[in-house]
């Protein structure tokens, strides 16, 4: 196979990784808001909310940056790693400042966004195992 049917068919397969976690994060995180409602206090479902949001905006925004990336004559994978950290860890690190501000502001709902952030990884984490089982696990 070719390195761009393998890059294409790659890039396809985070797609449908990307659009499931999407909709089972919205699932399960309707099922946490529920949960919250009947049991926590009410802010604490808008928190969630707003941490599923964030995590879905910080995973576009990694997509976005590594499909502009191209790695150019000469250039080792570790400059080209170089090139995404940076960006990713200022991305991370302020999403991390936001949930430490609203948990010191407001803890129901700070607690609430960080519960979003995990409910949104576990979707991302269960759905890449998937892809990476359907595929004939790792070669």
């Amino acid at each position: 196979m070719s390195d761009v049917s393998e890059s294409s068919e790659a890039i396809w397969s985070m797609t449908k990784v990307l659009r499931s976690t999407i909709v089972s994060s919205v699932i399960m995180g309707t099922g946490v808001i529920l949960v919250a409602l009947a049991f926590y206090p009410p802010f604490s479902a808008v928190g969630i909310v707003l941490g599923v949001i964030g995590a879905w905006l910080n995973m576009r925004f990694l997509d976005r940056s590594i499909g502009k990336i191209s790695l150019e004559e000469g250039e080792s994978m570790k400059s080209l790693r170089r090139r995404v950290r940076g960006p990713v860890l200022i991305r991370l690190g302020i999403l991390t400042a936001g949930v430490l501000g609203l948990v010191i502001l407001y803890s129901p709902v700070g607690i609430g966004s960080l519960v979003g952030l995990v409910v949104f990884q576990f979707c991302f984490i269960v759905n890449l195992g998937r892809a990476q089982l359907a595929s004939g696990g790792s070669e």
